[in-house]
């Protein structure tokens, strides 16, 4: 005889089947065309005592170039910062030279103008934040709900701390008129006696996998080689216009 629930069965087993497999998959490299442009309002605060701190300023990035193997040029400046530490309002000067940094075709920075001027003052907590961002891409297309990993080489020259970053694609989200990717994360250097940490989120677009919006918090993180400078525990955002 035949086995009718074994026939039933079937179709919807392969239906199954065929729905995981076309579960869609993000490679989340951004692919950027010249002069693409993009301003974002960026906030630090740092719980320090007896003062809290914050740093607020307007970033704008536009794409310079892109070349045929698919590395592309960003000159990043900024302007309309402004310090508040306790009661005091203080304006600051408008960056009057650009930073023009290279990237590879996976979104990964290999040089910058920062580079040839050593007299930069180095910014870890910054940097931090650039590497979590520059590393995103996962080797392989991921489906939401997936985890990966980067290790982050120590580099004198991007002042970058050895690292580790562990990534989850959560799900999609609305930002703003941006239908968007969210990607939680997890940062810690590995090669400190007290190792800087961070996590937050990341929004990218779904058109173009661009920088939405991104939010963090630190802890142990320095802001500034001047010893006075405030230390704390900090978070930081970046939202786009």
């Amino acid at each position: 005889m035949f086995n009718l629930s074994r026939i039933a069965i079937l179709p919807l087993a392969l239906s199954l089947a065929l729905a995981v497999r076309q579960e869609p998959t993000y490679d989340l490299v951004w692919r950027p065309k010249a002069h693409d442009a993009m301003t974002y309002k960026f906030r630090m605060e740092i719980d320090s005592t007896p003062d809290k701190f914050a740093f607020t300023v307007n970033i704008k990035t536009q794409v310079l170039k892109v070349k045929p193997n698919g590395d592309y040029d960003v000159e990043t400046s900024s302007k309309g910062g402004h310090v508040l530490h306790g009661s005091h309002d203080d304006p600051l000067p408008d960056d009057d030279k650009a930073t023009v940094d290279t990237y590879n075709q996976h979104g990964q920075k290999v040089a910058s103008s920062e580079d040839n001027s050593p007299s930069e003052e180095s910014n870890p907590g910054f940097n931090t934040l650039d590497a979590v961002t520059d590393q995103l891409s996962p080797t392989d297309p991921v489906s939401i709900g997936k985890t990966w990993s980067a290790i982050i080489k120590p580099n004198a020259k991007q002042k970058r701390e050895a690292a580790r970053v562990n990534y989850t694609l959560v799900g999609k989200v609305k930002q703003g008129t941006y239908q968007t990717l969210r990607i939680e994360f997890k940062y810690h250097e590995t090669e400190k006696d007290k190792p800087a940490t961070a996590e937050g989120y990341i929004l990218v677009s779904q058109d173009d996998f661009s920088l939405v919006r991104f939010e963090g918090t630190m802890k142990g993180a320095r802001f500034s080689d001047d010893p006075d400078f405030p230390n704390g525990d900090a978070t930081l955002s970046a939202i786009r216009d």
